[in-house]
């Protein structure tokens, strides 16, 4: 199989993959506005809704992509970076979902089990998880790499991201500052 056909083939999952994010993202808006937690549905709702602007991005990017490659006359490069940028816009918005779901999950645990320490600890368990998933996936994709597993800056951006997340949470759930 060509390179060609196996990039067009990976085009076409980050398509559909993207596209079912964009579901995903809009049923989450939707349900969490029907029942909102006391706290942190502005700051979801702005991490989600910028996420679902990623998403389409990603979509739309991955189709451009797809499109130049289908031409046939189009310098292998220039579609990369179309694939490059999709993929960077999927991180991203993947990132700010996972950020958004862990301050929903603990604020929703605020607003009904009250400020146990449970609520603390769904937030550090899903992103030291999700973290763990990360690693994982980067040790299978980076095998024989020196030190490849943590050395990709992309990712290890968006675990930044997140871990300031986490800190927010940490900081919020001690009473030095408050998610909006």
């Amino acid at each position: 199989m060509s390179n060609e056909v196996k990039q067009q083939i990976n085009v076409r999952d980050w398509i559909v993959l993207s596209t079912v994010m964009i579901g995903a993202v809009l049923t989450i808006l939707a349900l969490i506005w029907q029942v909102p937690p006391a706290n942190g549905i502005i700051t979801s709702t702005f991490l989600l809704m910028v996420s679902f602007i990623f998403f389409v991005n990603s979509v739309s990017t991955n189709s451009k992509a797809q499109f130049e490659a289908n031409l046939g006359n189009i310098p292998e490069d220039r579609i990369n970076r179309f694939v490059t940028f999709a993929e960077y816009s999927f991180g991203l918005g993947f990132t700010l979902v996972i950020t958004g779901f862990t301050i929903l999950g603990y604020e929703y645990f605020l607003t009904y089990i009250g400020h146990e320490l449970i609520a603390l600890i769904l937030p550090t368990t899903f992103l030291v998880v999700t973290w763990a998933i990360i690693f994982i996936y980067n040790t299978i994709n980076y095998a024989g790499k020196p030190l490849g597993a943590i050395r990709n800056l992309k990712r290890n951006l968006w675990i930044i991201l997140e871990l300031v997340c986490l800190i927010m949470i940490i900081f919020d759930f001690f009473g030095i500052f408050t998610i909006p």
